[in-house]
């Protein structure tokens, strides 16, 4: 069920709002505010307010963010705060409020915009009263002298109202700050354009999608287009295709929050909100023109055309794209250097795995809350932008065999160097302790975010321990050259490993210089934030090391002073002194006081002394009453003055966290691999040899399994147990059929078999090794799943409704160079419509030509194995399909599940095995065991491959009743016979046999026993 997003309007600057500021009343909502009615704050509250309707407003009041109104009550809702009041208006209405603590805000913020809200923040600028604290300011050491002075020196002012600014707007996929993100979260926010072609026109619908990541620094873009035609038969109109389209790329960007132009159709709307589970933002229809987007993205680029950034053609890209940086500037209430790339995307890039099929594989979320899902057992990556970048290496696996042969060659530059530097004899060793690996990997995990912290540069926000960990970071990094090197990787050579050196800060010396920077500015452990300063090292500005020294060591200053003041004049018993009235001042024996210098001004005359006053002294004074003020305003202008030369570096560092991500998620393959003894693939293109997309695996194995299965391994020691590898060609040599039908029981391992096909081409695709002897892909374009059941009650969709759209999907998007994976499909309706479906759907993608592994209970759709097609692409083969099953035996009436994949078609799906595994009641059972034996016609079953194991158990089984004449249930359930008599003798051993198993012997009495035999020889003769 989609959750509605709660902000569905346009979000900033209200266009009434200048019209209305100018007038004694305010329009907010569906509320009217008199001004007249309100105190100054309250008025000055309105006016900011009015420009963000649809936003939480967190306005500052000392130590505290409050919120007042319709605010006020829907953030204590979802925070669960105390909500009071503020008193009331002149008008004698209750203002409501709420608030949040200024130095805990980050928190209750957070969780907010996960609510779907967005966050205007506003802060106090500076003070124009003189009973307001400095901000940030928690104590003042000051002298009471100084109050004294100034309440002398000064008159009575009227109390004013603070200045206040918004200074940034928070909203689900424009955050930056670590405290506001979720973990492994990665905030983003797309924007969609969307052309429809005008009356009758034959023009094709295009649309455009385009994603920004604020914190990286990226712009992603992909046109997609429609052709303007139907089919014959109504399906996949022109609307339906691009929607198709555009879930396929929604799904790989994975938006926090979406944008469109409020001039949006209301259809394409409401399909949004349906589709999208995060804020669907509506913004001005200005943002998205064209006439002005070409300028925007030359502005930002710094270019003078597009024709560089690979969108001057595409006008709905070049419009999303302005319209993106529109928004990061609303937000952030700035300019945004840090986005300084562009990407264009295209769907033959990658292999496409719609958002079904990622959930029906557990890529990134367990379909269970119990469930494990693969990105959770391959992203060990030390580094945040590492782990990142594995995410989206897997929402973006290659498709060209160049790009993925690359990053296979470095993983195995990896090892090999690994294994030859610390194993001279070549010996493969698991145990990774000393290998460059694990030293990599160790160098990795003190690296700190430097993607993120870059971004906070560029937008000023940095705080001082991003750059205490920028420095480390940068620090860190040059091990990693060291390490490399060890590995006897060369950055003159070729490939991508001597490439990514090239990149590490011993090749870039604007790098280096960052981090010197750095090291001479800001202490060890600075604070966390700037408004208390104490974050700037001594000797890094002189100025500023005044100011303090002047602050902490006044005294040492005043007694350095009247020292050079003796000797210069000769003036042994020249003493220094303060009181309230004079402030600092000089004192002078009344022998002394005749011989004082010119410039030393008498202010007062005591019995035995004089005290003078001199310019350097009130000078000196001044200084220090203020210290205090100026050295924290010195140390911020000093920081933002590191943060503009820093974010001259923005491009080098962004490079840099690139590399590191690189090397991190290359590290963590190499790592994987070692451990689980993953193999390189071989990664062939069908462009290059003329051959069809194939599958050639030995020995795969499914990752999650695996991994579970090591684990528990290793807490139960003594009974272990190993995954069981199985072999799959499709399209091969050896196997060129492009459809396996996979028949066998349940629990056997039928799913488990087609998903870890699914993953091991995914996983070489991603360029990295995977579970498997040995493995050949050839050139696939997406991968479909039609796995499991589930329904959408909400969308009115039963769960054979579900079930047949995830098919109709696949059956309208799939070519012969798709994976597709068919799980039971027709189970949800009666059984002879689910045969024609299932049978229906078989032929068509023989068809199509696509790899299929069909998995079924319908035993009638293996004789398809024997009839011809004349539609299979490859003519060697009389039907393009080929049976295997899942290998068990049925042993004493329990179920021996093998796990292994065989030739041949299976006999029995053994339901009833699973349903006694289940715990089904043995009444149950054996009503089922007889309504089978009733009601079953035998005639229809399909006689069964005798080379399979499950046809040889009912064979053997069949053959034991026969000779025997036993009554046990599973002879019930293997007996077949053509004839009526025959049947009917069935039933009366199965009531014979129902009888004698209620009949406890030892409690009968002779009498009963006799009855019982009266009893028994009825129902025979019956």
């Amino acid at each position: 069920m989609t959750v509605q997003p709660a902000i569905q309007n346009n979000l900033f600057l209200n266009p009434n709002s200048s019209k209305q500021n100018l007038s004694e009343t305010l329009i907010i909502g569906d509320a009217v505010y008199d001004l007249a009615d309100h105190t100054p704050m309250m008025v000055q509250y309105l006016t900011m307010k009015v420009n963000y309707p649809n936003a939480l407003l967190l306005y500052r009041m000392g130590d505290f963010y409050e919120l007042f109104f319709d605010d006020a009550k829907r953030a204590a809702q979802l925070l669960d705060i105390t909500l009071t009041r503020r008193g009331t208006d002149k008008a004698g209405n209750t203002i409501a409020m709420a608030g949040v603590p200024f130095h805990a805000a980050d928190s209750y913020m957070a969780r907010l915009i996960a609510a779907g809200q967005t966050v205007v923040v506003c802060e106090q600028i500076d003070e124009t009263s003189a009973t307001m604290p400095v901000m940030g300011e928690k104590s003042k050491k000051d002298n009471s002298f100084k109050n004294n002075t100034q309440s002398k020196n000064s008159k009575a002012k009227p109390p004013t109202i603070m200045r206040r600014e918004v200074v940034k707007t928070l909203t689900a996929g424009t955050i930056t700050d670590d405290a506001l993100i979720a973990p492994n979260h990665t905030p983003t926010v797309v924007a969609i354009d969307i052309a429809m072609p005008k009356g009758n026109s034959n023009q094709p619908l295009q649309a455009a999608v385009s994603q920004m990541n604020l914190a990286v620094g990226t712009l992603t873009t992909q046109t997609l287009r429609a052709d303007n035609k139907t089919n014959a038969d109504g399906t996949n109109s022109p609307i339906e295709n691009l929607q198709a389209q555009m879930l396929t790329v929604l799904a790989r960007f994975a938006p926090s929050e979406c944008i469109v132009s409020e001039a949006i159709t209301e259809e394409w709307l409401l399909w949004l909100r349906t589709q999208l589970d995060c804020p669907i933002i509506e913004v001005a229809a200005n943002d998205f023109h064209p006439d002005h987007a070409s300028a925007t993205l030359c502005q930002q680029f710094e270019v003078q055309r597009l024709d560089g950034l690979g969108i001057a053609d595409t006008t709905l890209s070049q419009t999303s794209c302005a319209a993106l940086i529109h928004y990061a500037q609303q937000t952030q209430q700035r300019h945004v250097p840090q986005v300084n790339q562009l990407i264009v995307e295209h769907n033959d890039d990658y292999l496409i795995i719609d958002a079904n099929s990622q959930q029906n594989l557990e890529l990134f979320t367990p379909v269970s809350a119990n469930g494990t899902s693969l990105i959770s057992v391959l992203n060990h990556c030390k580094t945040p932008m590492g782990k990142r970048l594995l995410m989206q290496q897997m929402k973006r696996p290659l498709r060209q065999p160049a790009r993925i042969n690359q990053r296979l060659d470095a993983i195995a530059s990896l090892l090999q160097n690994a294994n030859t530097l610390n194993n001279p004899d070549n010996n493969v060793d698991n145990n990774l302790n000393n290998t460059v690996v694990t030293r990599l990997r160790e160098t990795l995990n003190t690296i700190g975010d430097i993607e993120r912290i870059s971004s906070r540069i560029g937008l000023m926000s940095a705080k001082p321990r991003d750059l205490r960990k920028l420095a480390d970071g940068i620090i860190s990094s040059n091990q990693l050259t060291a390490l490399l090197t060890q590995a006897g990787i060369v950055a003159e050579h070729a490939g991508l490993l001597p490439m990514l050196m090239q990149q590490l800060p011993a090749q870039l010396p604007a790098v280096q210089a960052v981090a010197d920077l750095i090291e001479c500015a800001i202490i060890l452990e600075p604070p966390a934030h700037i408004r208390d300063g104490g974050m700037l090292a001594a000797g890094f500005d002189s100025e500023f090391d005044r100011l303090t020294h002047l602050h902490d060591n006044i005294q040492a200053t005043l007694d350095d002073m009247a020292e050079r003041t003796r000797q210069a004049h000769q003036l042994p018993s020249l003493k220094v002194g303060f009181n309230k009235v004079s402030g600092f001042y000089f004192e002078l024996p009344k022998t002394q006081a005749k011989n004082a210098p010119s410039h030393f001004i008498r202010r007062q005359t005591l019995k035995n002394s004089e005290r003078f006053i001199t310019d350097e002294l009130k000078e000196v004074e001044t200084e220090y009453l203020s210290a205090q003020t100026l050295a924290l305003a010195r140390e911020k202008q000093l920081y933002q003055q590191i943060l503009t030369t820093l974010s001259s570096h923005l491009s080098e560092l962004q490079q840099l966290s690139a590399t590191i991500a690189q090397i991190d998620v290359l590290s963590n393959w190499a790592q994987l691999a070692c451990v689980y003894n993953w193999q390189r693939p071989v990664m062939t293109n069908g462009a290059d040899d003329g051959s069809l997309a194939n599958i050639d695996i030995s020995a795969g194995r499914h990752v999650v399994v695996e991994a579970a299965l090591n684990a528990t391994n290793s807490s139960n020691a003594s009974h272990k147990s190993t995954f069981v590898a199985n072999d799959c060609q499709l399209g091969s040599l050896a196997h060129p059929e492009r459809l396996m039908i996979i028949t066998g029981p349940n629990m056997g391992g039928k799913s488990t078999y087609m998903r870890q096909t699914a993953l091991i081409v995914l996983l070489a695709h991603c360029g990295s090794f995977v579970p498997a002897a040995q493995a050949r892909i050839g050139d696939i374009d997406r991968i479909f799943t039609r796995i499991g059941s589930a329904d959408d009650l909400a969308g009115g969709k039963s769960t054979f409704m579900v079930e047949m759209i995830e098919t109709a999907n696949i059956l309208n998007l799939a070519t012969d160079k798709s994976l597709v994976l068919m799980d039971e499909v027709g189970r949800g309706t009666a059984t002879t419509d689910g045969l024609a479906i299932a049978h229906a759907c078989v032929n068509r993608l023989l068809e199509i030509g696509c790899l299929t592994l069909f998995a079924t209970h319908y035993f009638e759709l293996t004789q398809l194995a024997q009839t011809p097609n004349s539609n299979l692409h490859n003519k060697n083969n009389t039907s393009g399909i080929r049976n295997v099953h899942v290998a068990a035996s049925d042993i004493d009436g329990q179920l021996l599940l093998l796990h292994q994949i065989r030739d041949g078609a299976a006999s029995s799906s053994f339901g009833l095995h699973v349903a006694k595994m289940a715990g089904i009641p043995a009444q149950v059972l054996n009503d089922a065991k007889r309504y089978l034996h009733e009601t079953l016609n035998t005639d229809n079953i399909p006689a069964a491959d005798d080379k399979t194991d499950l046809a040889k158990s009912r064979k053997d089984k069949r053959q034991s009743i026969m000779d025997d004449n036993m009554t046990s249930s599973t002879a019930h359930a293997s007996v077949q016979s053509n004839s009526s008599d025959y049947n009917q003798q069935q039933k009366q051993l199965l009531s014979v046999y129902d009888k004698l198993n209620d009949v406890d012997p030892d409690s009968l009495t002779p009498k009963q026993a006799l009855d019982m035999l009266y009893t028994l020889k009825q129902l025979i003769n019956r």
